[in-house]
Order: structure tokens, then C-alpha cells, then sequence
């Protein structure tokens, strides 16, 4: 982060043990908003000479001004003396003659890091953007900058239509400008081309959509991400933007860019001659983007400025001169200061136009910090202007400092990355490239997903919610793996739900009864092929334009289908005419190349430094060599060799890394001469070179590897291939470093607070190739051939499974009609690939089953039944209820979906809390009154008027509605999320389970046939205040549906769909109530099963938001039967209905969740609900 170094590196503090400790004990780091005040550089052993600057009447820049990175970095010294009161630069001298001065403020606000993105929003960025917008309202002088789009569409969908119409005249008039306009400011390092287009649409298309193409930002402001890519420049320009702001630089980089007033300069692509998509980049020149470091080169001076530490709590500057509020008095004086620093600034670059940014992380929280910066500095500004000569001073966005320097100065052209970033010292931030690769591969497993999709066919607006999903991922603390373990959780449980609603929805395109193969069952726990294991057959689509073959040698033809059984696609796999040799004794590959499982011993670093300090190889106990070498387990971690007919070697590795500090790699080790010299891509688009230094440590020659590493001499290539990104090096002449996973057990100073210790098992596929005859080209250019194994690794054949009990016959387009083969040829390939449905397993193929407890292991999937648990915000009740379960036979394996009825902060904590433990997704419902408490779904007064009330002549009143919403929501998601269930088991917050729930639900399901409505775990006849008959005949027995934690057959809730319209249209708030009417319609089943031995007990209040209450008697034992006692209940009286739900809206908006196709989340209801009274 900013300024995330130790208190202990505070240069303001040295020499003061005891109020270093108490300082660090109380000082203003545990505050999110200011958490880097207190990091200060260390102080350099050697004051620095003032170096040789560019005088300024060079100013016109030439052709020979060009600053290729890539040969830069290869004489830098690197070094850092002290500079002065600018730590890593020199003593600055003022700029004279005129100056103007733009004052830019602005809030960088991280959707996720420390709190997940919800967290943010709704305790801090949600305050910032009502604050700022209150403040520009007051004031027309005053402006303000928003980067991040997807904190600004959540913010907007609440607001007021006064507010919204306010809000878009300060957008119309540039007073509250966009910059960037992407869904977050992304990494730049980790992420994938195609990812970064997502989000970067997803932002900039909103934003067209509610406000014109006027309001499209022009200009980015990338000021967070831990080094840069010439790919955004690009993507950039692409969409017509003019220039760009960055910060996060290496310090000697800005340090010698800043001597030759290269701080700005026109970014060109490394294979762009003509300079087409150069682009205008500003470089901030200091340590960081807080207040401290943007007036100018003294920190000490800048803070005093930094008026949001006057007031709320917050402590005054590291260098003991706090801020003082400016008064008629003082004005003079301070402006005196102040333009003192914005002079030494501006004699860095080569315009007379000052950038002073005036912001940090979540700054503008509170109204009284907002008015303090804004107030204070138009003091000075009013002052400045009237007073000072030659200078004026104004409050300004990005798009008027662009516009400002446009044609006043000639500036260079500079080409290439800035990889590896450090920003002190010998601290690079090598680590983060690697850090949770778990994750890393779910975001390129959603990038997959989505393009197939839309490869066969999905518009952009039915795969939002996915897009916006992989969009926020890709934020620098997000695909980087730098946030807190709950904070990756959420990541992870997001990606999860999205890639599965996109599986669904190709299913669905196949035909309603097809599922996709891949199942994950948990957020961070690796997918599974269901479909092999169940022995399936399988519909294959080929998202690509080339032909790809599955790997029972199916060929599929590019953006087509075609039939194949499923098959094991990770088995070892050895061609004819291999040359692969293999080390007897521990298994690895020696010929032609050879691998080396190694590790990084360290004694520091975290999330984002790498710090290596003793290199060896890997100790391999109880290792395991099968197939002659082909597959190498150990109990940590596996390898499987996968030849393809082509020539490609691919590696998969499965890792589970469980021991502190310790950094795994893989070393590919060659006869190529490469002299130091190795490639490495740029987001999958572009290509960097490095070459070894010796005189530069290790961790700064480790390199972002997105996809692609090669090595090459003049007769050969070797290229190591990924499907995810990690960190890579070329450390020896001849060899390759893929990290493969990195356990951290402290924290590395820059903010985070912890290490990464929440390792999860990875699998990790590496393809190999080795090419000859490449060409020579100027650049780095891949082959042909490695660009389709590129293709092939990262969109894979996708696989579809059939669900049991369905079939296609008379269903011939099940196939899309734009990709169907005929159906005879299809029959044709069938027959001749043996697909006759009997056939088992290849010989060498092994079950990897489920551990579910479930005995009937080759039904996963299908048999298992989930628990929905539908939660409010009686957190202690909750705490009951999974304290039952756990003393209970339920297995941790087993899928839960928590769906809250809105965003309560305690039971999310609390859920997120059991993630560890349970296979638990969370879901918000999107719709709650709880979220809208003065709108609709919720009370909106507006509503009565002209209404004529309910059955009872009621008025809509507040809260009525808020559970029938719920579960109609919570139902529906639940089948769209669990596809493959024929079973799932409903419940509440406040209910005890007994000793033998699951298994109950087990036997159960075998008796559970269509004509039951579902099945309960107490005796739906019993009264509440009777205890529970404890006998010794166990049994099965059959009633009337009641209430209560129940588990519905699929059939059921197709049959409560067919009549949804009755359903959501009868007058009674109730949802049960609404399904005894159907019921007594004839239209569903009346009966339950029940057993004899109750497994569920209610403890709570009627109701989820509460009423009387209810406790119920008697101790839960255990139930072991499947046996049914046949008997028929009589059927109960139609009861009147009780009134509630009498609002057409309602009846509206639930029609509309029913029908609704795909999953509903968060965003839906504002962007897409025809009935919002917003519209």
C-alpha cells in the first residue's frame, strides 16, 4: 500500500524506543482511513549529491528522447542515498516564473482489502459519496474525481430521483468527474487482457448508459496497483482516452526519470513504429498518493496541509507539525509554505502546470473532514489568486490538469513496463504475483466460463452479474491475493456463484436437462468432473475457432458440439515416441530437459514481498513413482505428465503447501543458452524482456507471468505455458522458476495486518514446449503453434453431463441450432468412438469419489441433499442452531447456502466466520426490506395511494411482505445454484437438529416420490406444548404439510411454478399459508413424510423477523429407519386467507423473481426490476 512500512521505519521517531512502542500501541494505524500516516522510508546511509537536471530550455524534446525501460533497468544503479527532505531524491530548488496550480481531490476507495466490498460499502464509501456530493452542491468552485464504478453504481441505485438529477448536472457540468471509468482500478500485473476488458466495459458502459457518452472519462487514474503494463495505455487508447495518471513506480525509476523531466511522457507500445496508440502518462514523482506526498518533495511540509487531521479522531502528522486550520491571520503564511512545495514540484516536469492531489484511502468519511480540506484550501486558493503574482490556484479534476499541459512541452516517448516495483530499499513486491494461486485460477476458470458463453451466444447484459464478478476480482487487492482471509473468501464464494450460473446457463442452451461436468462445491476447494465420475456421457463444446480434441481423442471443430464419453483428462499419458527420461529414484524428468521440485526457505516477506534467503530442493518423504515416472506423488504434493500428440508436454501439480515460510517453484532446467536473457508476457498481449544481474538481489528479478516464459538461444525455444498467472525467473543461463505456491507466517509492513496462511490444495497445469526454426523478429513474437496451445490451455473443450431422469429423445435441438451437427453424422461418431453407454473407465483411470458420507459415492451430486438455511439477524440463535449441527451426523462436506435476508452486518460476520468449516456459500437476498426499509420492498408510502387495501381493507404496511419476498428469492436461487439436487432441505436460523438429521434426510429421499409435497423432520400434527412421544418403533409416517424445516423434491417446486401466478397473487404475507392455498387447489401435494423420531426443534420466534415465543419440548434421538407406515391424514380445512399481500407491486415483483431467468443478486432490482418505483 502507500505507506505500509513499520512504525519502527519512522525517520520522525528514531532514537525514541518507548514512544515508538506507545505510538505504535495507539497510533493512527488501527484507523482504515489513515492506516499508513505512521509508515515512514527508512533513512538512507548516504546523503545523495544533487544530481544533473535537465535545464529549462530543454525543453522541446527530439527523437532522441526515447526511454526504453527494458534497457534502463539494465544500468540503473539502483542505489539510495539520502536525499533529503525527499528521502529517495535531492534537494529540489523552486521553479520560478508562473505557475498554475490545480488542486485535485479525490478518494481512492479499495472494493475489498481489509473488509470485503460490501463492508466498505456500506460502512464507509457509501458515507464518502453522500459527503462529497453534499459538498459540491454547496459550492460550484469545488470538484472532485471517482475511479472506482462498481462503489458509484450501488451508491447511485439508492439515491433519491432528486438526488440522482442533482448528482448527474455535477457529472454534466465536470464537477464530480469520472476517471478511468473501469468496474475497479485492476491490477496490472496478474490479470488476463480479456479480464481487463470486462471490467473496464462493464464501468465505462454503465456510465454511458445513465449519463452519455459526454461523460465518459477521457483520462485514468491508476494510482494503487504495485507496478504497471503497457497493456492499459492500450486498452486505454482503444477506447479513446488521452492519458493516463500512475504512481507506483520503483523509486530510482521516478528518481532518474524525474532528473531528465521524463515524469511525463508518451507511453508507446514496444511493436508500434508509428507511434499509433501512444498515449500521454503523467508520473507522480514522490513516495506515495497520500496528502503528505503529492504537495511537493517535503512530507513534512505537505502534511500540515492535509486538514482532514485536524478533527475525528485523528492523530496529527509523523513529523510532529500537525495542520492548523487557515485563518485571516495565518493565510499569508501558510500559502507562503504551501506554494513553496508546489514550486519545487513543478521543477520536475517540464510544464508550468502544478497537480496537487488532495486525498487518500476512504478520505471525505465524515462531513466535517470534507468541509475542513475543502474550506481550508479555498482560503488559500481566494488568497493565492488575489495576492500572489503570476500564480493561480484552483480546485480541479484530472480531465482540466490534462487539458492545461495539452501543447505546452514536447515529451518523450518511453516504451516497455515498470516490473518489478519496489518503494524502498530492497523491498520488492515480487510476491503478490504468486500469493493464493487458488484464487488466481477461479478468476481464469470465470474468464473461461464467460467466454464460452458468449461464444455461444450470451448477450453481455444476461452475464452481468458474472462480468461484474470477474471485474471485481481483478482490483489490485483482489487477483493479487493481498486482502484479508475473509475478504479472499468473499472473492472466492462471488466467483464460485458466478461461474456456476454461467455453467447453468450454457447447460441450459444445450438443453434444460444438461449440467456442466465441472462441479465445485465449496469457494476455495478444487473443482470436480462429475460427469467421469458418475461414468457419463458427455456433450462437448469447443469455445474456439480451431478444432481441439478431447482427450479420448474426440475431435470437436471450432464453436461446435459433438458426443464423447467422459473421460479422465488429468491421467498420465505417455505417446510412442516419447523422449522423456525420468530419474529412477525420485521420478523427475532428465531428458531432454529437466525438472527440479525446489522450494524458498525465507525468514520474512508476506503477501506482497518476496524476500528469498536459502534455496533448496524440495524434501520428497513417502514419494510415490508410478507409470515410470509419469506420476510422482508425495503427501504434500504430485505431479502428472500429460504428452500430447503435438509435442507439448503438459505438467499438472497438485500442491497443498502446510509449512510456514516457505516459497514452492518449479525449476525447468535446458542446454538453451539464453546469456540471462528470458520473456514473459503482459496480461496475454503484450511481451516483456528481462536479463539477469548479478549485481541486483533475487527478488528483484522475479517477474509477473500471466500465461507465457521462454528462454531462447539461435537454434532453439523453450516456452513454459500457464492457465493461471504466478511469479517467474530466470535465476541460471538455461532455466525457468514457475512458483507453484508461498505460506507466509508474518506480515510484511505494507498494511495487511496478517501473512497468508490459509493454503488451500492447488492444482497447477504447466505446458512445456520446445521449438526450433522460431524466426528472428526485432520483438519477442510466439509461434503459431504456441499461440494455440496458449488458446487451448486457457479455454478448454467445456463438458456437459445429462441429469439423471431426463432424456433427449424428441428433444433434437438440444444442440444450439447455429453450432448442430447433423444428427445422423452425430449418431455416426457416436457409434464409432464406442459410446453405448456400458462402457467403463480406460484401464489405469481411478475414481476419485466424494467425501459426503454419502454410500452411494457415484450419485454425488445428484443425492446429496443441501441445507438452505434462510437467516435474519438473530446471530445468538444461529450460534444454537450450528452448535446442533455440529454435534450432529451432517457432513462438512456438504453444500449450505446461507441466504440473509439483506445485508445485516453481525449474522455476515458471523457466517463468514464458518466458511473454515463448513462448505458454506452466503447469499444477501437483493430485495429485502432490511436494504430498503423506505422504499420498495419495504414501506414506501407512495404505495397506498389509491389503493384500496387487502381482503380486510389493510394498507400495505411496513414488514409485512419482507419473508414471502425472501423465500420466493431464496428458493428460486437455491435450484439455480444446486442444478444437480433432487432433494433440498429448507430451514431456519433458530432451529436445534438432532443426532441423525442427515442421515434422516438420506433415507428419507428414497421414499420421498412425486406425490408427497416433501418431507419433515417433526410430526406436523403434534401441538406445539405436547412433548414428544419418545417410542422404541422407529418408522416413517405420512401427514399434512404444516410449516416448518422441510425438504422439497424438485418435482415440487416445478409443480409450484406451474402455479406461481396463483401463488404470488393470493392475498395472505405468509408464504406457507400461500402454499397450503395451492395445495388445497388440488394443485400441489398435501402430504408430507415425516419420521417418527423428530430430528428438528424449534427454539426461536415465530416467524423470522420475529413474534411470540415458541419453544419447543422434548429431547431430538436418533432415527434409523426406511420403513414407511402407509396411511392417509385427512385433508385440512381451507383456511381464509390472512391478508397482507393484497399490493398489485407485490404480486409484481414476486411473478417477476419466479420468472426471472437466471439467478437474482444484489444489483438486479435497481438495474433491471420493471416495477422499481424509481423508475
Amino acid at each position: 500500500r502507500l505507506m505500509r512500512l513499520g512504525p519502527n521505519f519512522d525517520e520522525a521517531q528514531r532514537g525514541r524506543p518507548e514512544e515508538n512502542r506507545r505510538r505504535t500501541e495507539e497510533g493512527p494505524r488501527s484507523d482504515p482511513r489513515f492506516r499508513r500516516d505512521r509508515h515512514r522510508m527508512p533513512e538512507p546511509q548516504v546523503r545523495a549529491p544533487p544530481p544533473e537536471i535537465v535545464a529549462d530550455g530543454d525543453l522541446t524534446g527530439g527523437d532522441a528522447e526515447t526511454v526504453d525501460m527494458r534497457d534502463l533497468v539494465q544500468t540503473l544503479a539502483f542505489d539510495n542515498p539520502d536525499g533529503g527532505a525527499w528521502k529517495q531524491g535531492w534537494e529540489v530548488e523552486a521553479r520560478k516564473g508562473d505557475l498554475k496550480v490545480i488542486v485535485l481531490p479525490h478518494s481512492h476507495n479499495d472494493p475489498g482489502w481489509i473488509k470485503t466490498f460490501d463492508d466498505y460499502f456500506q460502512t464507509q464509501t457509501k458515507k464518502i459519496l453522500t459527503n462529497v456530493y453534499r459538498a459540491l452542491m454547496k459550492d460550484d468552485r469545488r470538484r472532485f474525481i471517482w475511479a472506482e464504478i462498481s462503489y458509484f453504481e450501488w451508491w447511485w441505485n439508492e439515491q433519491s430521483l432528486a438526488v440522482q438529477k442533482n448528482m448527474k448536472t455535477l457529472i454534466e457540468e465536470r464537477r464530480f468527474d469520472f476517471v478511468t471509468g473501469g468496474w475497479v482500478m485492476p491490477d496490472e500485473a496478474n490479470t488476463d487482457i480479456y479480464a481487463l476488458e470486462v471490467q473496464m466495459d462493464e464501468g465505462r458502459n454503465w456510465i454511458e448508459e445513465h449519463f452519455g457518452k459526454e461523460a465518459l472519462p477521457k483520462y485514468g487514474w491508476s494510482i494503487d496497483p504495485f507496478g504497471y503494463s503497457p497493456t492499459i495505455p492500450y486498452l486505454s487508447k482503444k477506447r479513446g482516452m488521452e492519458g493516463l495518471l500512475i504512481q507506483r513506480v520503483h523509486y530510482a525509476v521516478k528518481k532518474e526519470l524525474a532528473r531528465k523531466k521524463h515524469l511525463e511522457f508518451m507511453w508507446r507500445q514496444v511493436w508500434d513504429k508509428e507511434g499509433k496508440w501512444d498515449i500521454l502518462t503523467h508520473l507522480m514523482p514522490f513516495y506515495s498518493y497520500d496528502v503528505p506526498h503529492t504537495c511537493g518533495p517535503d512530507p513534512s511540509v505537505c502534511c500540515q496541509f492535509d486538514f482532514a487531521r485536524l478533527a475525528d479522531g485523528i492523530r496529527g502528522c509523523p513529523w510532529h507539525k500537525p495542520p492548523v486550520p487557515i485563518t485571516p491571520s495565518n493565510v499569508a503564511e501558510r500559502a507562503r509554505l504551501l506554494l513553496d512545495q508546489y514550486r519545487k514540484k513543478a521543477s520536475l516536469y517540464r510544464s508550468n502546470v502544478v497537480l496537487a492531489p488532495l486525498g487518500d484511502d476512504f478520505r471525505y468519511l465524515t462531513e466535517r473532514e470534507t468541509e475542513d480540506q475543502f474550506q481550508n484550501y479555498q482560503a488559500l486558493i481566494d488568497h493565492v489568486n488575489a495576492n500572489v503574482e503570476g500564480v493561480t490556484m484552483q480546485f480541479g479534476t484530472l480531465a482540466e490538469y490534462f487539458e492545461a499541459i495539452k501543447g505546452t512541452f514536447r515529451p518523450p516517448v518511453l516504451k516497455g513496463s515498470f516490473f518489478t516495483y519496489s518503494d524502498i530499499n530492497e523491498d520488492y513486491w515480487s510476491g503478490y504475483y504468486t500469493t493464493r494461486p487458488f484464487d488466481k485460477i477461479l478468476g481464469r476458470r470465470l474468464e473461461s466460463v464467460l467466454y464460452a458463453a458468449s461464444v455461444m451466444g450470451a448477450s453481455n447484459a444476461e452475464m452481468q452479474k458474472a462480468r461484474r464478478t470477474l471485474g471485481l476480482y481483478q482490483h489490485h487487492d483482489g487477483i493479487t491475493g493481498t486482502a484479508k482471509n475473509e475478504v479472499v473468501e468473499d472473492y472466492a464464494a462471488r466467483m464460485m456463484d458466478s461461474i456456476r450460473f454461467v455453467q447453468n446457463w450454457m447447460g441450459r442452451r444445450l438443453g434444460d436437462e444438461y449440467f456442466s461436468c465441472w462441479v465445485q462445491e465449496a469457494p476455495r476447494r478444487a473443482a470436480r468432473d462429475v460427469c467421469r465420475e458418475l461414468e457419463k456421457e458427455v456433450v462437448l463444446f469447443n469455445p474456439l475457432r480451431t478444432a481441439q480434441k478431447y482427450c479420448d481423442g474426440t475431435v470437436v471443430e471450432g464453436r461446435k458440439t459433438a458426443l464423447a464419453k467422459a473421460a479422465n483428462c488429468d491421467r498420465p499419458v505417455r505417446q510412442d515416441k516419447s523422449a522423456l527420461k525420468f530419474d529412477p529414484n525420485t521420478g523427475m524428468v532428465v531428458s531432454p530437459f529437466s525438472e527440479r521440485w525446489m522450494v524458498w526457505k525465507v525468514k520474512k516477506g508476506g503477501a506482497y514481498l518476496f524476500f528469498p534467503n536459502k534455496e533448496s530442493d524440495a524434501s520428497l518423504p513417502g514419494i510415490k513413482i508410478e507409470d515410470g515416472g509419469y506420476s510422482v506423488k508425495t503427501p504434500a504434493w504430485s505431479r502428472t505428465i500429460v504428452e500430447r500428440e503435438d509435442g507439448a508436454v503438459d505438467f499438472i501439480f497438485e500442491t497443498n503447501l502446510d509449512r510456514a515460510n516457505q516459497e514452492w517453484f518449479v525449476r525447468f532446467e535446458t542446454d538453451v543458452d539464453n546469456d540471462g536473457v528470458f520473456y514473459t508476457d503482459l496480461n496475454g498481449f503484450n511481451f516483456d524482456r528481462h536479463k539477469y544481474r548479478p549485481t541486483l538481489p533475487i527478488q528483484a528479478q522475479v517477474f509477473p507471468m500471466p500465461t507465457h516464459a521462454s528462454i531462447e538461444d539461435n537454434t532453439k525455444r523453450f516456452t513454459v505455458l500457464s492457465e493461471h498467472a504466478q511469479g517467474t525467473a530466470s535465476l541460471r543461463n538455461g532455466a525457468i522458476d514457475i512458483w507453484l505456491d508461498r505460506r507466509l507466517q508474518q506480515d510484511d509492513g505494507r498494511g495487511l495486518g496478517e501473512g497468508v496462511m490459509d493454503n488451500v490444495l492447488t492444482r497447477t497445469r504447466l505446458r512445456v514446449l520446445t521449438e526450433r526454426d522460431v524466426g528472428d523478429s526485432e520483438e519477442f513474437t510466439p509461434t503459431q503453434w504456441c499461440y494455440q496451445l496458449w488458446d487451448e490451455l486457457n479455454h478448454p473443450i467445456e463438458a456437459f453431463g445429462e441429469i439423471p431422469g431426463t432424456s433427449r429423445s424428441g428433444k433434437e435441438n438440444y444442440i444450439p441450432k447455429e453450432q448442430q451437427m447433423d444428427q445422423k453424422d452425430l449418431l455416426r461418431k457416436s457409434k464409432e468412438q464406442g459410446l453405448n453407454g456400458n462402457k467403463k473407465h480406460n484401464e489405469g483411470e481411478q475414481d476419485h469419489n466424494f467425501d459426503t458420507g454419502i454410500n452411494d459415492e457415484k450419485n454425488y451430486g445428484i443425492d446429496v441433499i443441501p441445507f438452505v438455511i434462510l437467516a435474519f439477524n438473530r446471530v445468538e440463535y444461529f450460534k444454537q442452531s450450528i452448535a446442533s449441527l455440529r454435534k450432529s451426523d451432517f457432513p462438512l462436506s456438504n453444500p449450505i447456502l446461507v441466504s440473509i435476508d439483506g445485508h445485516v452486518p453481525e449474522m455476515t460476520q458471523y457466517v463468514r466466520s464458518l466458511q473454515n468449516e463448513f462448505n458454506i456459500t452466503m447469499v444477501h437476498h437483493p430485495f429485502s426490506c432490511y436494504d430498503h426499509p423506505d422504499t420498495f420492498p419495504g414501506y414506501d408510502e407512495s404505495l397506498n395511494i389509491g389503493y384500496k387495501g387487502d381482503t380486510y381493507h389493510n394498507k400495505r404496511t411496513r414488514g409485512t411482505s419482507c419473508l414471502k419476498h425472501h423465500w420466493m428469492w431464496a428458493t428460486k436461487t437455491s435450484w439455480e445454484i444446486y442444478p444437480f439436487s433432487k432433494t433440498i432441505f429448507f430451514t431456519e436460523e433458530d432451529y436445534e437438529y438432532g443426532p441423525s438429521v442427515y442421515s434422516t434426510l438420506v433415507s428419507g429421499q428414497e421414499l420421498l416420490t412425486d406425490k408427497y409435497f416433501g418431507m419433515v423432520l417433526e410430526n406436523p400434527v403434534v401441538s406445539k406444548r405436547r412433548a414428544q412421544r419418545e417410542t422404541g418403533d422407529d418408522h416413517w409416517t405420512i401427514g399434512h404439510f404444516r410449516s416448518g424445516p422441510m425438504a422439497i423434491h424438485r418435482s415440487t417446486w416445478n409443480k409450484l411454478l406451474d402455479s406461481i401466478d396463483l401463488f404470488c397473487k393470493y392475498d395472505d404475507y405468509n408464504w406457507d399459508f400461500s402454499v397450503m392455498h395451492l395445495q388445497n387447489q388440488n394443485l400441489l401435494p398435501y402430504k408430507v413424510i415425516y419420521p417418527s423420531s423428530r430430528q428438528t426443534k424449534h427454539f426461536g420466534l415465530d416467524g423470522l423477523h420475529g413474534g411470540k415465543k415458541n419453544v419447543a419440548q422434548g429431547q431430538l434421538i436418533s432415527f434409523k429407519s426406511k420403513t414407511l407406515k402407509l396411511s392417509e391424514p385427512p385433508r385440512k380445512k381451507a383456511n381464509k386467507p390472512f391478508g397482507g399481500w393484497g399490493h398489485p407491486k407485490d404480486h409484481e415483483h414476486c411473478l417477476y423473481v419466479a420468472k426471472y431467468k437466471g439467478k437474482l443478486m444484489k444489483d438486479t432490482y435497481n438495474t433491471k426490476d420493471p416495477y422499481s418505483t424509481t423508475k
